[in-house]
């Protein structure tokens, strides 16, 4: 189902599109977990598909500038938003579902903070113990901020063993400890080809928390089973829940 929509909304979004148009990648998610919601409907300028078993979408040919998109899962909030699509760069999009059930969080009056529901997250899905036991660098938002990271590609610069290959409009992360050999990229758990070749398309503002293993003795083996992995390490990218009055 994915392949067909794809397919006919290249042929749809291209046709609309007079000369500027890019790539997008979307990436659909659950708020209050963060997990992605396989099979959710998505409605791209009258366009209808479903995303993969990774909660992810990919498409050419998308007209530069405001796109609407509609995105409907069952148990969730429908979703109705624009998405700005730039020229140039591959263009990555999150776009979180809110249970229709509400937040079990909710507590009344007492506002929660985003960040501590952050942390909350980050560590149901394992961060905190993995920098406590495992050798690697790690990076909170808080750490991220204080040394004045703008993109994505800031937190690389300085990061020992890891540099970024730059060719063309291709941004690629490579470990230098293994010859310079491609790193993979996950984000919430799930590879992503495409976020490891255009590393700056996955917005700075989303990110939680930085994971980064260098070679095959740093990797925690939930994250060594792809031919890259196996020798060239990975970046875990964790993203984060922004606080609304919504």
């Amino acid at each position: 189902m994915l392949r067909r929509f794809l397919v006919v909304a290249c042929a749809v979004l291209g046709a609309t599109s007079v000369a500027q148009e890019a790539d997008l990648a979307l990436v659909i998610r659950a708020h209050d977990t963060g997990s992605p919601l396989a099979g959710a409907e998505v409605d791209i300028l009258g366009v209808q598909g479903a995303v993969d078993a990774f909660g992810q979408a990919q498409l050419s040919g998308v007209p530069v500038g405001d796109v609407p998109i509609s995105v409907t899962y069952p148990g969730y909030v429908r979703l109705d938003t624009t998405v700005v699509v730039q020229e140039g760069d591959a263009n990555l999009t999150v776009l979180s579902l809110r249970s229709a059930l509400g937040d079990a969080r909710d507590l009344g009056d007492v506002v929660v903070e985003a960040e501590t529901v952050n942390d909350a997250v980050l560590r149901r899905r394992g961060f905190f113990d993995r920098r406590d036991r495992l050798t690697g660098v790690f990076y909170t938002r808080e750490e991220l901020d204080d040394r004045g990271v703008r993109q994505v590609s800031d937190i690389f610069g300085s990061t020992p063993g890891v540099r970024i290959q730059r060719s063309g409009v291709q941004e690629r992360l490579v470990s230098d400890r293994r010859g310079g050999c491609p790193m993979t990229v996950y984000v919430d758990g799930t590879e992503m080809a495409f976020i490891a070749y255009n590393i700056d398309a996955l917005p700075f503002d989303d990110i939680a928390a930085v994971e980064v293993y260098r070679g095959p003795s740093e990797l925690p083996i939930e994250y060594a089973s792809t031919k890259f992995n196996d020798t060239c390490g990975a970046v875990l990218v964790w993203t984060r829940i922004v606080a609304s009055n919504d």
